[in-house]
């Protein structure tokens, strides 16, 4: 008689476990799908407004030099290896190409070459015809052959060195602007990062030209970074300037990358298809108070 009891409480209890548990996973399955429809429709919403406010910008108020650095008639982009200029620089010569009160002048401080890899020659006939693409003319381009300057994205170029050779080519070409990487140098080669502490170190010590200004590219995350024009609104509202290029243009950079046809592997190929690099380039002011506070803040 009393194990008959237990078994029907244990009977009743074991259902009634298992419908909170059925109610459980109901209810989680529920909140889940709930969640994931709010999550799309905001990724939704966002996508469209990216699309709307690229849209805008780039087509509709594509003349306009709003956000545009003022004041620049011959302007130097310091690379640190042909194929720099398409894959980063982009938008900023073409937009800068096009106007008739600008000159551009490209500095390559090497000839990307390797050892084992007999490419310098190639590669500079490569950026030769990138360059006359992009708009830059060939009387305009200087390739620096340096045995201190190795591409190597671990080495670190000493600063003295490319200093002197900048500071040479602005003196000489009468250059009011320069424009080159940030500290980060957009993929963290040190090549790339080693330009900018020679440009820098020339701010710093007031070497620079009188009148002439330097910028530098911004770097952004990973994520930013390969979002294409979803990275448009962001990069317009955070940024000092900006250069934002509709995408026929960005068809001409992905047309003067493949000039680089030592270097047109398959994953700079997924590069030129989805880097916001190709369809908006950020510039920022490079000014004496924030490397010292950089500097400060370092030690």
């Amino acid at each position: 008689m009393i194990s008959d009891i237990w078994c029907e409480l244990y009977e009743k209890l074991t259902i009634t476990l298992k419908d909170q548990f059925d109610i459980l996973v109901e209810e989680t399955k529920k909140y889940f799908l709930e969640s994931a429809n709010q999550i799309g429709i905001t990724i939704l919403a966002y996508l469209l407004f990216c699309i709307t406010f690229y849209y805008v910008i780039a087509y509709l108020k594509g003349g306009s030099d709003y956000g545009h650095i003022k004041n620049m008639k011959r302007v130097l982009f310091v690379t640190a290896h042909p194929d720099d200029e398409c894959m980063f620089f982009g938008p900023a010569i073409l937009k800068l190409s096009q106007r008739s009160d600008c000159e551009l002048f490209l500095l390559c401080l090497s000839t990307g070459f390797r050892n084992k890899y007999n490419q310098g020659s190639l590669r500079k006939n490569e950026l030769w015809d990138s360059c006359d693409i992009l708009g830059i003319p060939e009387g305009n381009i200087t390739v620096c052959q340096n045995s201190l300057l190795p591409d190597d994205p671990a080495v670190h170029w000493k600063e003295s060195v490319i200093a002197d050779i900048i500071l040479h080519h602005m003196e000489s070409l009468m250059i009011d602007t320069i424009i080159t990487f940030d500290k980060f140098g957009v993929s963290r080669h040190a090549n790339h990062s080693s330009i900018f502490y020679a440009t820098a170190y020339l701010c710093m010590e007031k070497k620079l030209p009188e009148n002439s200004k330097a910028y530098a590219l911004d770097s952004i995350n990973i994520l930013r970074k390969y979002s294409s024009l979803f990275d448009v609104p962001i990069s317009y509202l955070l940024s000092s300037y900006w250069y934002i290029i509709t995408l026929k243009q960005a068809r001409i950079i992905q047309k003067a990358m493949k000039a680089h046809k030592t270097q047109y592997a398959w994953f700079r190929k997924l590069f030129i298809i989805f880097s916001r690099y190709v369809v908006i380039n950020t510039l920022k002011e490079i000014e004496i108070v924030d490397l010292e506070l950089d500097l400060l803040l370092n030690e």
